[in-house]
């Protein structure tokens, strides 16, 4: 159904076609035939209703126009040129053009506006059909920040549980330790070495705690970023781990180029080269050895701690960096973890392969200084020295 807007407009165009013929008209009539050449200007100006009406209202609109013309038209030549048969003719032949002209100008009206209705549809199908995408981008966009939440939630749960347990353990060792201290008939021997074990427990308790405040906390605001020299580092490290390599009889060596600079913050940098030589020792059997290597690839440092151990089955390579999961009777399984993090916050990497000729491979890879001048910024350091 034509709307009011639309029923206005075709009879605003209707009344000024028919204005427009009976102008003309009015001319033709009121015009001697003694003037030829006035007569041949308004013959013409009936081409633009005629082409008008063809215009707007397509094929159809333009033949009635054109009968319109003719009914009128024809009964002036007829009576004012009956005489003069050939001026008769041409004239009549004209009102044969005016159809003529309406048939072609309204069929290619025609295919214009059906045209314009066929994209007219496209569009509104393509503005539906966007609408509808729309509406499952924001569906999906709600999924995933739904999936998101349920995945921190699910972190959450797996690091409470792991902590529990973490805690649990020392705490029954503690608990029973002060049980058998509060027995007044407990010797005094018996009462140093529970009392060792509750200072070992506390301490193992404590280093739960801040392996736990240590993956959590932001790494990448840890402290002010500035020129790390690689080569010293690894000289600093190597005795934080002497006592401990000694104790299983391990040797540890480290060749590792100096004046290699990172941008960086030292001590994290330092707790992740400790946190691997000290898993490489612990996974080393006695009178073995493990190395720390450096090497420059291609605008980035490589740092390499291998073992000699048994290296890692393929389940334990694809979770060795998850919060909490370890192959040790005492570990918290989050020193690797807190590792990767750190990495990550200085522009860099860390990963894990079994050497071929047996022992696991660390590789920690970081952009060299010069490389990493605009990293502050992206990576979130809040400075330099």
């Amino acid at each position: 159904m034509p709307t009011d807007s639309r029923r206005f407009d075709w009879r605003w165009k209707g009344a000024s076609l028919l204005l427009m013929v009976l102008a003309v008209s009015l001319l033709h009539y009121g015009t001697q035939t003694t003037q030829p050449l006035l007569h041949d200007v308004y013959r013409r100006l009936y081409y633009l209703p005629v082409g008008l009406s063809a215009v707007w209202f397509g094929l159809r609109g333009g033949l009635v126009m054109a009968m319109a013309v003719a009914a009128v038209y024809v009964p002036h030549i007829v009576m004012q040129w009956g005489g003069e048969s050939r001026e008769v003719v041409n004239r009549v032949l004209e009102v044969g053009v005016f159809f003529l002209f309406a048939g072609v100008a309204g069929y290619f009206a025609d295919r214009e506006g059906e045209y314009r209705h066929r994209w007219k549809r496209v569009a509104e199908n393509l503005e539906k059909s966007y609408g509808q995408l729309r509406g499952q981008a924001d569906q999906i966009l709600q999924i995933e920040n739904q999936l998101r939440r349920a995945d921190r939630l699910s972190t959450i749960g797996e690091l409470a549980a792991s902590m529990t347990h973490e805690i649990r353990n020392p705490l029954g060792s503690i608990k029973g330790a002060a049980e058998i201290l509060r027995d007044p008939a407990t010797p005094p021997a018996a009462r140093v070495e529970f009392l060792e074990i509750l200072l070992r427990e506390t301490g193992r308790l404590d280093q739960v705690v801040e392996d736990f405040l240590g993956y959590a906390r932001d790494q990448r605001s840890a402290g002010c970023a500035g020129a790390v020299d690689l080569g010293e580092l690894a000289e600093e490290t190597l005795p934080l781990v002497e006592t401990q390599a000694r104790e299983a009889g391990v040797s540890v060596s480290a060749r590792v180029p100096g004046g290699v600079q990172v941008l960086g913050i030292p001590h994290q940098l330092k707790q992740v080269l400790l946190n691997l030589l000290l898993n490489a020792v612990q996974a080393t059997p006695g009178g073995r050895a493990v190395q720390l290597t450096g090497s420059v690839e291609g605008g980035r440092v490589v740092l390499a701690v291998e073992d000699e151990g048994p290296g890692l089955a393929i389940e334990q390579r694809q979770r060795v960096f998850e919060p909490f999961f370890t192959t040790k009777e005492e570990g918290t399984g989050l020193g690797l973890a807190i590792s990767q993090r750190i990495a990550g916050a200085h522009g860099g990497t860390l990963t894990v392969e079994n050497r071929p000729q047996g022992g696991a491979r660390f590789v920690l890879a970081l952009p060299l200084f010069d490389q990493a001048e605009s990293a502050p910024a992206q990576e979130g350091f809040v400075g330099r020295n």
